[in-house]
Formats: structure tokens, sequence, C-alpha cells
């Protein structure tokens, strides 16, 4: 994926430790990313106002939230689809066992039973509204999905299961069908704007939540909304470092790259190198190289072929001169160059 048709489609900006819930689920590659969006945004806006940014990033934040909660609410959503579709073939006046036995072993599916009880993602489910309408149509194809599927074919033959089998078939669900298929995209971007800039992290969550699913649970079963503290203080940071620092962090990139005018610079090859050189100016705990790595790896997700070796230079260059002038604040074990 290259260019930065996704990053113009948003308005995310800087989130203060106001908000209450969110990023307990979300790694250090997704926030830089939210601070990166907000920089754009920031930069693109002729009269940026940082209190709406504030609340674009809030906002942006929370959706992926809900939208974890939203997915984690679709079994329960599936079960009572499938509980309408088996008393119909039941209620048949010649009924047809092929028909009904898959059906029984979805409607049974203990792992989404587990998933449908659970006080936690049942009061989840109602703070953030979480509503499944207009299913029919997409539940269908699911199924219709699910006994095409060569591991449901096996799992539907046998009367009986084991938990471990019951998950594995919720995964199955998760990981081909609610991940890869059109319609349910579609169904998506019907109801989370934008949705796409989260999918990735969000169905990551979901598999891991569905992993770590254990017969008889009843307690704390999806992810926490309560706010990591460091992790709040790092979003904060690195975007308000990155934005105040502006100036000296492009006269450190203007110097090593003298053949190029700071504005013939693409804006986010500009973002990604202001924020890589904030992180090893003013981070202290987060190593040279982990703060390197990881923009270039943004960089070949959000700008053009020849940016990541441009990056790495010049980035290069810097950190060596900066080690050069002892410049480089780093403390603790490893760290120190």
């Amino acid at each position: 994926m290259s260019g930065y048709y996704f990053v113009t489609r948003h308005s995310f900006l800087f989130l203060y430790p106001t908000f209450t819930k969110v990023l307990y689920m979300f790694n250090r590659r997704f926030l830089r990313i939210k601070v990166l969006h907000a920089l754009y945004a920031f930069h693109q806006d002729e009269q940026p106002n940082r209190n709406t940014h504030e609340r674009n990033l809030t906002k942006s934040l929370e959706k992926a939230y809900e939208l974890y909660v939203f997915l984690m609410g679709m079994p329960a959503a599936f079960r009572n689809f499938i509980s309408i579709e088996l008393e119909t073939q039941k209620n048949k006046y010649i009924p047809v066992p092929s028909l009904i036995t898959p059906l029984e072993a979805l409607y049974n599916n203990k792992a989404i039973i587990l998933l449908e009880n659970n006080p936690q993602l049942i009061d989840a489910c109602k703070y953030n509204h979480v509503v499944w309408n207009n299913t029919k149509d997409l539940f269908k194809q699911l199924l219709a999905f699910l006994k095409k599927n060569e591991a449901f074919a096996k799992y539907a033959q046998k009367s009986e299961h084991t938990f471990f089998e019951d998950k594995a078939i919720l995964t199955e669900m998760f990981e081909t069908f609610v991940a890869e298929s059109e319609a349910f995209e579609n169904y998506l971007e019907e109801r989370f704007m934008n949705w796409e800039d989260d999918q990735v992290l969000v169905y990551g969550q979901v598999l891991k939540t569905v992993a770590a699913l254990k017969e008889g649970m009843t307690g704390h079963l999806i992810v926490s909304d309560n706010t990591s503290s460091e992790d709040e203080q790092f979003l904060k940071d690195l975007y308000l470092r990155t934005l105040n620092n502006e100036s000296e962090l492009t006269e450190l990139i203007s110097a090593k790259t003298k053949n190029w005018d700071s504005d013939r610079l693409a804006l986010i090859d500009l973002l990604l190198m202001r924020m890589a050189l904030s992180e090893i100016l003013y981070f202290p705990s987060i190593p040279v190289k982990v703060s390197i790595n990881e923009y270039l790896e943004l960089a070949k997700m959000y700008s053009t072929p020849n940016s990541h070796g441009f990056i790495n230079g010049v980035l290069d260059k810097v950190h060596q001169e900066l080690k050069k002038d002892n410049k480089l604040n780093k403390a603790g074990r490893g760290l120190v160059e």
C-alpha cells in the first residue's frame, strides 16, 4: 500500500488525558499512526483548531474500540439468526436432517454461547449501542460460506463437540468470512465511517480475545476499556513534542537534505522523520534503533516506494551527528550507545 490517499480523508488530532477508554488495546505502532494522522490533518487545515482536532482524535480512538465491541457482539447476533433458521427447518412438513445438523452445531456452539451470556460483553454492547440489524442477507451468506468450508463440514458431522472445537469454528468465522468477505466489508462501511483504518488492529484483537476463551468463563472477557496511563502519556508527548519542536526537527532534517528544499519534501515523509527524531531526542526510554525501524515500517505503509531508503538515509545521518555531539539522552540498560 502506498500513497497518501487514506490520511487525507480524516481529521485526527491530539487527544488529551480526559478521555475515558480505548488505549488499553492499542499498541505503540497504532498510537504512532494516530499521531501521524493527527499531524497530517493539522498541516492540511488552513486554520487549525487544536480543540477541534483533539475531539476528532478522541472520536477516532473511541470508534476503534466500538468496532471491537461490535465485532465481539456478532456471534450472538448470528446465533439468534441460526435459532430462527433451525426452527424453520424443524417445522417443515418433512424435515431434512442434513440441513438441521449444521444449524444445531452452530446453535449449540459453547464458545458462542459463552460470548452471548458474558455480562461484561453485554454491558459493553449496551454502552456502545451495539445493534446488529438488517443482517438476514448477511448471515445467510455467512451460513452458506460455512457450509462450503472444509473445517466446518467435518465439524458439523459430529453430534457433540469439545469447547476447543467450538472455539476453532468461531475463529474460522472471524478469520475467513468476517475478515475477507466483501459483503461483511460493505456492512461495516455503512456503520463505521473510515473503519478500514482500524480493521487490522481490531481484527487482531478480536482473534486474541477468542483465543483466550476458556470454558466456564463468567468474568473478565473482552479487552478492558480502561486507559493505560503509559500509552496515554506516550500519545500526548509524541504529538506535542513533534508539533512544538517542529522548527528544530525540520532544521536537523534540512541539514542532511541540502539538495532538497524542505518545501519540496513530501509532507508524509517530513512528518515521519520529525516524529522519529522527536522520539530519538525526547524519549529517553525508547532505543534509537526501535524508533528508526518503526518509522521505516510506517514509510512502507504510508508513503512511496522510494521513501523508505530516503528516510533511512536521513535519519541515520542525523542520528550519527547527534551521537557525535553527545546530544542523545538515552537512559536505561541497553539504551546508552
